[in-house]
């Protein structure tokens, strides 16, 4: 299966690079080649594995090449309201234009997509508009020490995707504010301090 990448121009040619996987290096490598794009906005691997999510996130980002990125738990909601917070890790890959999502399926005695309980954790990938080979990423991806499976699920069958990409989203742009507002405040108090800084000299020789 080929999920949509973006389409580039090299010689005349329209072309999509293609995430493919060499047989003898455990890094994914990149190459170019003529395909068909398809109408898909998302990739979902469900992964069940006894790796912590932080150890899960090291094997990723040393066989994928990607920068997993701890970030606070996510809260996932239900119509009866918040239903737990989940570990969270988000990768933005600037010359794929594409978002990785890694969060962990349990907490507590909770599971974020109930469909499916046997899976540990889920990694999300919202595409742009360039191919994957998803078959070599579930191989690449079954190579992991401590990784038992590797399953792509089936969006259209998920019943509560929207709530989840939701949940995602909302979750990122509150981390996102919250960082602008640390560094204006940042930014502030060091302003405030030179400022201090500056008059205390002033004084000093008067």
């Amino acid at each position: 299966m080929l999920i949509k990448f973006q389409k580039n121009k090299i010689d005349g040619l329209h072309v999509h690079r293609i995430i493919n996987f060499a047989s003898d290096s455990q890094n994914m490598k990149i190459r170019l080649q003529l395909s068909q794009p398809t109408d898909e906005e998302h990739l979902m691997i469900g992964v069940s594995s006894s790796l912590k999510d932080y150890q899960l996130s090291y094997y990723l980002n040393k066989h994928f090449q990607t920068y997993f990125k701890k970030m606070p738990d996510i809260p996932f909601y239900n119509k009866n309201g918040e239903i737990g917070k989940f570990a969270f890790y988000h990768f933005y890959d600037e010359d794929l234009r594409m978002d990785y999502y890694l969060f962990a399926n349990k907490s507590s005695k909770t599971t974020a997509v109930g469909a499916y309980p046997h899976f540990e954790f889920f990694v999300l990938f919202k595409l742009s508009s360039y191919q994957v080979h998803v078959n070599d990423i579930l191989k690449e991806m079954r190579r992991i020490p401590y990784i038992n499976a590797a399953l792509q699920i089936p969006l259209q069958k998920l019943k509560n995707l929207e709530e989840l990409l939701e949940d995602l989203e909302l979750h990122l742009l509150s981390i996102k504010s919250a960082k602008k507002k640390c560094e204006a405040r940042q930014w502030l108090w060091k302003r405030c301090l030179s400022q201090k800084n500056a008059l205390d000299l002033e004084n000093k020789l008067i």
